[in-house]
């Protein structure tokens, strides 16, 4: 295996993430991107770039029969999820964290980096002796096996995203305080003392069903969505539903002209979050930094050691389930390693809660992404090199 050629991949891989974010870092210190413009700038992304990636990058390349082929993506990244959110909650009660804290771990640990950096990865190792080791047979070229790479890649970001804006925004969403009885809401004393009858019970019931239920559904349904979730979802079933793909899919599509415009839209999405992360490291007090390194050491000990230890472990010992194909492997090892996502700093900002924490957060996982992810990428193509048949 050509180590140097492996490292040198990698570790342009992730220093291009670094240099984009350390853009954003310099033109916040030099006052080209201030807090109302990093405030705009994420309203933006979050409410019109972001969606615009995720239908446009997962509906494309996504279909029914990938669905039920490549089960072991989806299947893979629900288990590494479940292990993630275990090992958050274990963290919580090992650091003596509180509820809402322990929650923050929880999306620290469970969403990691697939799309950017995996992506990043791919690109660097498509020259290199690296993709040697990633052919699924003597017939294969290194332009398929990397097709079929971002085909595994973009099935995962469907799914990490419905999760991520789901469940993810739930976890940091603000704990609302206790809400105290209204004197008006209580029953007076006239309704205490008027015997209920059938009629009383059936007109409760009915006006109950009519004014309260429903609503309450319909509310937490709205407060549940937000416009990257929305966008999953669409892009879920035009993707999977025929019809309704080719007509913005294909060269006579009679919709293209949207997919076009939102491609484009979209492709400046990742680099301009590098660029916002960056700001955001400089815009927002860093005085949590002290006060977090037990969880931030955690956090990172899980994504960078336990789960690629858990992933790599899982992967070999059960590859001969399902496809001979060592971009596969290697795809699904990835999921369960790296950094947590860069967009994680998205969700704290749809939500308003743990800005300073999960920036600072991002600041030191990617700090250290190089070295260490350079060292998984090798560990995971010498067991894929070693266990091809």
């Amino acid at each position: 295996m050509d180590y140097y050629s492996l490292f040198f991949a990698s570790a342009q891989s992730s220093a291009e993430v670094l240099l984009v974010c350390l853009t954003g870092y310099l033109a916040a210190k030099y006052g080209i991107i201030t807090p109302s413009i990093q405030k705009g700038i994420s309203n933006l992304l979050i409410k019109i770039l972001l969606p615009c990636l995720l239908f446009s990058e997962t509906a494309a390349d996504i279909d029914l029969i990938n669905l039920i082929q490549l089960w072991p993506v989806p299947v893979f990244y629900g288990i590494f999820s479940i292990i993630s959110g275990l090992l958050g909650v274990l963290g919580g009660k090992l650091l003596h964290l509180s509820f809402s804290e322990t929650k923050f771990i929880i999306v620290g640990i469970m969403f990691n980096n697939i799309t950017s950096l995996l992506l990043g990865l791919l690109n660097g190792m498509r020259n290199t002796s690296a993709m040697q080791f990633l052919l699924q047979s003597e017939d294969d070229s290194p332009a398929e096996s990397m097709k079929r790479g971002k085909s595994y890649i973009m099935l995962t970001v469907l799914f990490s995203t419905l999760l991520r804006w789901s469940f993810g925004a739930s976890l940091l969403r603000k704990e609302s305080p206790d809400r105290h009885l209204d004197s008006s809401a209580l029953p007076t004393h006239k309704d205490q003392i008027m015997p209920p009858n059938e009629r009383t019970l059936l007109l409760s019931s009915k006006k109950t069903n009519n004014q309260f239920i429903i609503p309450q559904i319909l509310t937490k349904i709205y407060n549940f969505m937000n416009p990257p979730l929305m966008a999953s979802i669409v892009a879920l079933f035009v993707g999977t539903i025929a019809p309704l793909k080719n007509l913005f899919f294909g060269d006579q599509a009679p919709l293209f002209i949207i997919y076009y415009t939102m491609e484009s839209m979209g492709s400046i999405t990742i680099p301009l979050m590098l660029i916002l992360l960056g700001a955001q490291l400089w815009n927002l007090p860093r005085s949590k930094g002290k006060e977090m390194f037990a969880s931030i050491s955690y956090v990172m000990s899980c994504r960078y050691l336990i789960m690629p230890i858990i992933g790599g472990i899982m992967i070999i010992l059960t590859k001969s389930l399902y496809r001979n194909d060592p971009m596969l492997w290697f795809i699904l090892m990835m999921i369960s390693s790296g950094p947590t996502a860069i967009n994680c700093i998205n969700l704290v900002q749809l939500t308003g809660n743990f800005e300073e924490e999960m920036a600072t957060l991002l600041f030191y996982s990617y700090i250290c992404l190089a070295p260490l992810i350079t060292v998984i990428v090798i560990c995971f193509l010498a067991l894929v090199n070693v266990n091809h048949i």
